[in-house]
C-alpha cells in the first residue's frame, strides 16, 4: 500500500505506514475486531483500532470517554496523513486543490496548550459556528482588488468539525459533512484552530443553518445520510429528529 500511495502521487518522500493506513482505511470499510486496550490511567489506546472501528464506535457509542477518546484518535490520524500530504506536496508539481481544508490563517494558528477537560456522563457537546472572510491562494495573484474574496463557515460539534462551507463569487459552493469528506475538511481541534479567540468570527447557529440550507447544505447531508457515508453528529440526530 505504502509503495503504490508513493507511485500515484510521484514523491519521493517517506510514505509512514500510519499514513498509508489512514488512506487506505478510509476509503475501505474494515468489520471491528480489534480488542479494546484500557490504560492504567483508565484512558484508552486505540492506536491499532481500524478506521471502521472507531468510526462505527462514534455512531453508535453511549460511554462519554470512549466516543471522546475514538474522536481525539480519529482527528489524530488525519493530522499525520494532512502532515504527510503538505510535506508531499512541497517535493511535487501538485496542481493547486481545488478546496482548501480551511483558510491559512487558521492552518497556521498557534493556540494555547489544551487544558485538561474530563466530561461527565449525560453532559452535551457545546455547538459553534463560525464565518470567516476566505480567499484561495490560488485566487490571490490574479486578483489584487480581491473581488474573489470569499466565506469559510464552520460547524464544530464539541471540539471537532461537524459541517464545512465555503462560499466563493461565481463559483459553486463547497460543502462538506463528516465521514463523507473527512480528508476534504479541517482536522484541527476547534483549540487548535484558534476561532474562539478570533475577533467577529462566532456567529448564531441561525446564521450558519440559514446559509448552509440556501446553498443546498440539508439535502447533501442527508443524501450522505442515507448512503451511510456520514458520521453521526449533532447536525446528522437534528436532521433525523434523534
Amino acid at each position: 500500500m505504502a509503495q503504490r500511495l508513493s507511485q500515484e502521487s510521484n514523491s519521493q518522500v517517506t510514505v509512514t505506514e500510519e499514513v498509508a493506513q489512514v488512506r487506505e482505511e478510509v476509503a475501505t470499510a474494515i468489520p471491528a475486531r480489534t480488542p479494546l486496550v484500557q490504560r492504567s490511567d483508565k484512558t484508552y489506546d486505540l492506536s491499532k483500532w481500524k478506521y471502521a472501528e472507531l468510526r462505527d464506535t462514534i455512531n453508535t457509542c453511549n460511554d462519554v470517554d470512549l466516543l471522546s477518546a475514538c474522536r481525539e484518535e480519529f482527528h489524530r490520524r488525519l493530522k499525520v496523513y494532512q502532515k504527510w500530504k503538505s510535506k508531499n506536496k512541497k517535493n511535487t508539481a501538485e496542481p493547486e486543490p481545488t478546496t482548501a481544508r480551511a483558510p491559512e490563517a487558521i492552518q497556521n494558528a498557534s493556540p494555547p496548550p489544551p487544558l485538561p477537560q474530563k466530561k461527565k456522563p449525560g453532559d452535551k457537546m457545546a455547538q459553534r459556528y463560525f464565518r470567516v472572510p476566505f480567499m484561495r491562494p490560488s485566487d490571490k495573484s490574479g486578483d489584487p482588488t480581491l473581488r474573489k474574496k470569499g466565506m469559510w463557515y464552520a460547524h464544530f460539534d464539541g471540539e471537532f468539525i461537524a459541517r464545512q462551507m465555503e462560499l466563493h463569487p461565481d463559483k459553486v459552493p463547497v460543502l462538506l459533512v463528516a465521514g463523507k469528506d473527512d480528508l476534504q475538511m479541517c482536522e484541527l481541534s476547534l483549540l487548535e484552530t484558534g476561532l474562539t479567540n478570533k475577533k467577529n468570527a462566532e456567529i448564531l447557529e441561525k446564521e450558519f443553518e440559514y446559509e448552509w440550507d440556501k446553498h443546498g447544505g440539508t439535502n447533501y447531508l442527508l443524501i450522505a445520510i442515507n448512503n451511510k457515508q456520514a458520521r453521526q453528529t449533532y447536525a446528522t440526530n437534528k436532521l433525523q429528529g434523534k
